[in-house]
């Protein structure tokens, strides 16, 4: 599976390890007003334990001095990896009747699993990742302390590092 998303190319995943939240037919059922990630991935931990990645991506952001703009750009991105957080665990635990996630989503130990939410920023300098990294922590620190997430649970990356972790083509 390939997700075509704000200009990037993510994937190839196995359908069996991505939930293409977006595009599910559970998500457009949930109707207007709820802003959600564009999809959740499985990562094989390996020895460690298995990590689900949940993945917003955009085409550009705005400048951190422009306050206004960073903030509600902040804003939208922290609702939609929250949204995507407790509606991923919803669908797992069976509180929308007929949702299911691929297999491999329902066999994990959600007590052990990694979660971690990854903002994807395409044509983003490295030099221009810390702002939004550290303004994306603090939104989503009671979020990340409410699940006990742990501290490298956020990770703000540009097209070329998304590549690097196997995220984009």
């Amino acid at each position: 599976m390939i997700i075509r998303e704000s200009g990037m190319d993510f994937g190839p995943f196995a359908d069996d390890q991505c939930y293409h939240l977006e595009a599910s037919r559970e998500y457009r059922t949930l109707g207007e007003g709820v802003r959600i990630a564009e999809f959740m991935v499985l990562r094989d931990g390996g020895p460690s334990p298995a990590s689900v990645w949940i993945v917003e991506a955009k085409s550009s952001s705005p400048r951190p001095d422009n306050a206004s703009d960073f903030d509600a750009f902040i804003a939208e991105v922290r609702d939609k990896l929250t949204n995507a957080l407790s509606f991923g665990l919803a669908v797992r635990l069976g509180r929308h009747a007929g949702a299911a996630l691929p297999a491999p989503f329902g066999e994990l130990d959600l007590a052990s699993c990694l979660f971690t939410l990854v903002l994807v920023i395409r044509g983003h300098e490295d030099g221009w990742l810390p702002p939004v990294q550290e303004a994306l922590d603090r939104a989503l620190r009671p979020t990340v302390r409410t699940w006990a997430l742990g501290a490298a649970a956020v990770a703000v990356l540009n097209d070329r590092a998304a590549r690097e972790v196997g995220l984009v083509v």
